[in-house]
Formats: structure tokens, C-alpha cells, sequence
């Protein structure tokens, strides 16, 4: 907006940097002051006053291009050019009495730990230096304003979910699952992504609709949430971690299964058969199913170095491809529920009703950090492959691995999808992409 010769850019960091130097900066202009038009003032040069820019933003993700901007004022700050910068945390609401400290405490409390520090410690975030997966692909990648949802506890409708989102013609569904046991260890939840492939010419088009997790939480638990959300989404494939404990879940997803909540029984689920899978790790998993009529449902994963290899680079692959989209930032959502979903606006006070309703743009903020933070190991690479660990002992890649695991079988259905035939297998046509990164 225009205020004398002022430009002020509010939350400037979601300006477009090609539409600000394009678009905005050349409207600048001096201002006419009248005064200089008076004889006596009109040749005096050093009268005349230079445009000037505001920029007025919360901190926001170092890999921008607002990061880069802040720092160039603050140099020309410090030669002592004619530019200032402030910098404001949640101290000063707290000195002027205008919140409290068992407020913020609270409001911090609702946020992931990255949008707390940038939006009340004003400190930006930024991708690890040797980070694999880079923030801009992220950033263009969120573009899904509408949501997912499974059906509400309490509220469940058995004809139809009412949050449902009607399917394309030969649109897949995929459940990825990322299973953990025990709660309260740094690398231990368990992770639901529901991911859509929407055929296109150049393969499949993978949104990441929604994505929950859990911790602590035992086998019969998630195997009774994985067939709700596999009736809820309308799952073609579950695509299912069974190292370690995910083979226990596999054992009860392989039972028919009672769901006290919604007065209903869920079939049991089985291996499918597929060509990338070996025949004895295919036949091992019969032998853990107890059901004979068990539907073939679940594309199963145990991971070597090999494999998490081609998943990284699968993962890295479409993002640069830009055939992963993802869901936009809770605080976007919110804007767009408020306009298009009754039942968010009309109870957009109830804090559980919004919760419920921004926890999976949430979960993607928090996968993004994650995916940022992510940084090869060298050890691995000495091999030739590629290992992604977090950047700090408390980092995590869970929901990392759920959304890569997705992307993998995506991947091998891209093969089907684009009627390859030059007679590799997927083994030979997934590894071929380690020279393309």
C-alpha cells in the first residue's frame, strides 16, 4: 500500500520476488512535495526525498528469498547506509502486559516447534547445509487447499463419509504406513499418509491429502485405524512397513477385525502378489495371514540399505518433477476453510473443531521440516548409496519414510502406466535413476 512516498509490504515474505522487482518496486516514486516548487527550494537537490520501503513480516523459512533480503538491509544498516531493521519477539507483548505468559504458553502449545520459534521466538528456519531435499521443493509443492478427512469420532455415517473426495476415473488410492510400538523415543511414531495418484501423460500425479500419527500406541490399535481410514479413503493398496514390529500388525490386519466405534467388522488383508516383491518374502508373509479369504490389499516393505536408497532418490526424483503436491500451511487452510466449509466456520472458535480440521496441513509442516533436515551419510555413499539421517539427535524421519514408501510404489506403477518395454524388471528400472539425480 501507498503512504506518501512509503511502500509498506505486509507479509512481505508471501510476496512473489519476480512480481516485487517486476511489478511493485518500479511504481516508486518521489514524493511531490509542494513546497519544492517554490523558487527558492526548487534547485536545492538535497531536498528532494528518496522512496523508501517498509517491510513488515514474521520470520519465515531462510531458504527464500525474504531471508536474503532481511540480510542485505541489515548490512546496509550496519555501514551505516540509510536502511534500519527491528526485530521483535514475544518478550514485548509480555512487557506491555499485552498477553501473558500462561497465554503464549498455551498458543505455543497448539503449534508445531518450527512456526512456534518462527512466529513467537522470531527466529527463521532453515534446511540443514547438506540437506538432500531442498525447501524450494516443497514450497512450490504445496498447492492442495482442501483436505481429506476421515470420518469423526462420534459422528460416523455408514453409507458415506461425508468428508469424503469423489475419485477420478482410474484414480488409485494409496495408505502408507510407517508403523512404530512405543511412544516417547525420538524416531518412534507411527505415520498414515493418505496419497491419490491421478494418472497423467508422464505418469502418476501423487497428492498428499492427509496424514496422521500416532505414539505409543499397540498393534490391534493401528491395524482397527488402518482399515478405518482404508474404508474411509476408498484404498486400492496399502503400502505397509513390516520390519520389526509392522509384521505384527500385518498378523492382525490379516484377521477379520471388529470395530467396537462403529458397530461393523472390516475384512482381513493379505500380501498382493508383485513382481518386485521376491516369491519367498511373498510366501513368508501367507504364512503370518490367518484368513483364507483375506483381500490382497497390502504392497508390503522391509527395507535394505539398497531399498531406502531408490526410495530417496524416487522421493527426490518427483519432487524435482514436480509430481508431488502436497497440502498447503494450516494458516492458508484456515483462510480457505473459513470461505468454502460451513462446519469450520461456524465453529471456528471451538478449538477442537479447528484442530481437527488443520491437523493434516499440520502433519505436512512437520513432514517439510523433517525432509529439509534429512542429510546423507557419508558412509553410505562410499558404497554408492544413498542413507538420509536427521540433522540432529532429536530429529525424525518418520514421516519422511511413510510418504517415501508411497512415492516408491507410485514409482512402480508409473512403469505399468507408461507401458514401458524394454524388458528391465523394477529392480533394474529403479536403480537406473541413481545415475540421474
Amino acid at each position: 500500500m501507498k503512504r506518501s512516498n512509503f511502500t509498506i509490504y505486509e507479509e512481505f515474505r508471501l510476496i512473489d520476488k519476480a512480481v516485487l522487482d517486476s511489478v511493485i518496486r518500479p511504481f516508486s516514486a518521489v514524493r511531490q512535495a509542494p513546497y519544492l516548487n517554490l523558487d527558492e527550494y526548487k534547485d536545492e537537490l538535497d531536498l528532494i526525498e528518496e522512496p523508501k520501503e517498509v517491510f513488515i513480516s514474521s520470520a519465515y523459512h531462510k531458504g527464500l528469498w525474504w531471508y536474503d533480503e532481511t540480510k542485505k538491509n541489515l548490512i546496509s544498516m550496519l555501514k551505516g547506509e540509510k536502511s534500519g531493521a527491528i526485530f521483535l519477539d514475544y518478550s514485548l507483548s509480555l512487557l506491555w502486559k499485552i498477553k501473558t505468559p500462561a497465554l503464549i504458553k498455551r498458543e505455543k502449545s497448539k503449534m508445531d516447534e518450527i512456526t512456534a520459534l518462527e512466529e513467537y521466538d522470531n527466529i527463521p528456519w532453515g534446511e540443514s547445509t547438506k540437506a538432500y531435499l531442498k525447501l524450494s521443493m516443497f514450497e512450490r509443492a504445496r498447492k492442495i487447499e482442501k483436505s481429506f478427512y476421515p470420518q469423526r469420532d462420534g459422528f460416523y455415517k455408514e453409507k458415506r463419509n461425508p468428508y469424503a473426495i469423489e475419485k477420478q476415473i482410474d484414480e488409485i488410492r494409496l495408505l502408507s504406513c510407517d508403523i512404530a510400538s512405543r511412544g516417547g523415543k525420538a524416531n518412534d511414531l507411527s505415520i498414515f499418509t493418505c496419497m491419490r495418484l491421478i494418472p497423467e501423460k508422464n505418469g502418476y500425479r501423487r497428492e498428499v491429502c492427509y496424514m496422521e500419527s500416532y505414539s505409543g500406541k499397540d498393534t490391534m490399535f493401528q491395524a482397527l485405524r488402518i482399515k478405518q481410514l482404508w474404508e474411509d479413503f476408498e484404498v486400492n493398496v496399502v503400502v505397509l512397513d513390516v520390519a520389526n514390529i509392522g509384521v505384527n500388525v500385518y498378523e492382525q490386519l490379516g484377521m477379520t477385525t471388529y470395530d467396537g466405534s462403529r458397530n461393523k467388522e472390516y475384512p482381513a488383508m493379505t500380501s498382493m502378489q508383485h513382481n518386485s516383491l521376491e516369491n519367498a518374502k511373498y510366501e513368508e508373509l501367507l504364512e503370518h495371514t490367518r484368513s483364507l479369504n483375506a483381500l490382497p490389499v497390502i504392497y508390503p516393505i522391509s527395507a535394505d540399505a539398497k531399498l531406502n536408497s531408490l526410495m530417496a532418490v524416487e522421493m527426490r526424483d518427483k519432487l524435482q518433477k514436480r509430481m508431488i503436491d502436497l497440502l498447503v500451511k494450516d494458516t492458508d487452510a484456515e483462510t480457505y476453510l473459513l470461505k468454502n466449509n460451513k462446519e469450520f466456520a461456524d465453529n471456528k472458535t471451538e478449538s477442537d473443531v479447528k484442530a481437527w480440521f488443520l491437523q493434516s496441513h499440520v502433519q505436512v509442516n512437520l513432514l517439510v521440516n523433517e525432509c529439509i533436515n534429512l542429510e546423507m551419510s557419508d558412509t553410505a555413499a562410499m558404497n554408492g548409496l544413498i542413507r538420509l539421517e536427521p540433522s540432529t539427535s532429536t530429529g525424525r524421519k518418520d514421516r519422511y519414510s511413510s510418504v517415501s514408501m508411497a512415492n516408491y510404489y507410485a514409482s512402480l506403477l508409473d512403469k505399468d502406466l507408461l507401458q514401458e518395454t524394454d524388458g528391465s524388471d523394477d529392480a533394474e528400472y529403479m536403480m537406473s535413476l541413481l545415475h540421474g539425480f
